[in-house]
């Protein structure tokens, strides 16, 4: 089975639900639980994938504090190979306060931290060779790496026949394009989410979307689509929008779609083609949306094949 090397951004989420409101200054307001997980686009693909049982390696950078110990053990703990976790003593771990309301959605209050620190230097070659498909996570929040340092890291893994994929997180600088534009060229996959490529792209159709996305380089492309689930532009063959499972009710949305993109590199790991990685893709971002947390919901593969099997999409 291919390796797979997970780059990009980290965080501590301290969860809180439900969350519909913020209460006005000098009151306070009870909730149902707070709760502490690992988050970030990379370490909660990472997550998945070991849950899935894909062997997988991340690479990421982290404070040497409380958190960055937390992300450390919770990588150990799932089997997560993290020798490619940097521990840096002069920033801190990058940390989240997700607030989920009570249809599940989420909204994020963020400190950059250590994920804005990470950088090029940072990956051990030793990685890349063991690998065989490699995805940056969490683009436009890499602020030492996105750009042409990312480019320049792709170029190579492609000359090194890895398989090249990336997703994007929410641009808070509100930059967009100019953040990756350089890298396109170099991705055989890009998965955005369809409010982030909306962004990239200055259009809100999904397959205007594509279009555009395939234009500046990357091989193929996947737009997440959420509760629609997502539509595929592969280089030699027709979109196709693959439906997802809409009876399952979300109990908070948190890493949904690093959940499909997991679910997606799951499928490339073992040689499946890309509309059976799809299908895979929906079924583990489904899981994800079961459960308080980003990767909590996420359950072995055979499983997840099970819940495809008796389980019907739409």
């Amino acid at each position: 089975m291919t390796k797979i090397l997970c780059i990009g951004s980290v965080t501590t989420d301290v969860i809180i639900t439900p969350a519909d409101s913020i209460p006005p200054p000098g009151t306070l307001r009870a909730v149902k639980s707070v709760s502490l997980h690992v988050g970030g686009c990379a370490a909660n693909a990472a997550l998945d994938l070991a849950k899935l049982g894909i062997p997988v390696f991340l690479c990421c950078k982290v404070g040497d504090d409380l958190y960055g110990r937390f992300v450390y053990d919770t990588m150990a703990e799932a089997g997560v190979h993290s020798q490619g976790i940097c521990r840096d003593p002069k920033t801190d771990t990058t940390t989240s306060v997700v607030c989920v309301n009570s249809q599940g959605e989420r909204s994020f209050l963020y400190q950059p931290g250590s994920t804005a620190e990470f950088r090029l230097e940072d990956i051990p070659v030793s990685l890349l060779e063991k690998c065989g498909i490699v995805f940056v996570a969490g683009a436009m929040l890499l602020s030492s790496f996105d750009g042409e340092p990312c480019a320049r890291f792709l170029q190579d893994a492609r000359s090194r026949g890895k398989i090249t994929a990336m997703d994007t997180a929410w641009d808070f600088d509100d930059v967009w394009l100019p953040k990756i534009k350089a890298a396109l060229p170099y991705l055989d996959w890009f998965m955005p989410s369809v409010d982030e490529a909306a962004k990239l792209t200055g259009t809100s159709d999904p397959y205007d979307i594509a279009d555009r996305l395939l234009a500046m380089g990357p091989r193929n492309v996947i737009v997440k689509l959420g509760k629609d689930g997502a539509l595929l532009c592969p280089e030699n063959g027709s979109k196709t929008v693959l439906p997802t499972y809409r009876s399952i009710k979300p109990v908070d949305t948190t890493g949904a779609g690093d959940a499909f993109c997991a679910g997606f590199l799951a499928g490339m790991a073992q040689g499946w083609d890309y509309t059976r990685c799809g299908r895979l893709a929906n079924a583990v971002g489904t899981h994800c949306i079961t459960a308080v947390g980003a990767s909590t919901g996420i359950k072995p593969l055979r499983d997840i094949l099970n819940f495809m099997d008796t389980h019907n999409c739409g």
